[in-house]
């Protein structure tokens, strides 16, 4: 079990990612604006163009991506099953918490889903 203490400086520390991303999410969405509406470019700067527009557009899923795995742990975090596996329903080890902190998983059972179990 995880003490009040401990908990709050998850829930800070998951707050301020979740800004952070919020704000590059903005900033991607302004890149990709700025990029849809440049004039229309030689053969190279439009390939170089759709490159740098797929990787923002990259950066973004895997930005929204962690934005829901933030948004889930605070959540648990409210209902009092923050650092319980979803899996196996054992505590997930504090070193992994302050590691990662918007896991879902312990160690074995990530393990376990990274070879197919």
């Amino acid at each position: 079990m995880i003490d009040s203490r401990t908990l709050e400086e998850f829930r800070e520390q998951l707050g301020e990612r979740r800004r952070r991303i919020l704000s590059q999410l903005g900033n991607y969405a302004e890149a990709l604006a700025s990029l849809e509406q440049s004039r229309p470019p030689e053969l190279s700067e439009e390939a170089q163009e759709v490159a740098a527009a797929n990787s923002l557009k990259a950066l973004d899923q895997r930005e929204r991506r962690e934005l829901a795995e933030i948004v889930k742990a605070l959540e648990k975090i409210d209902l009092g099953t923050y650092g319980v596996c979803e899996r196996c329903e054992k505590n997930i080890g504090l070193a992994r918490l302050r590691a990662l902190p918007m896991v879902s998983t312990c160690i074995d059972c990530q393990k376990r889903v990274e070879e197919g179990r």
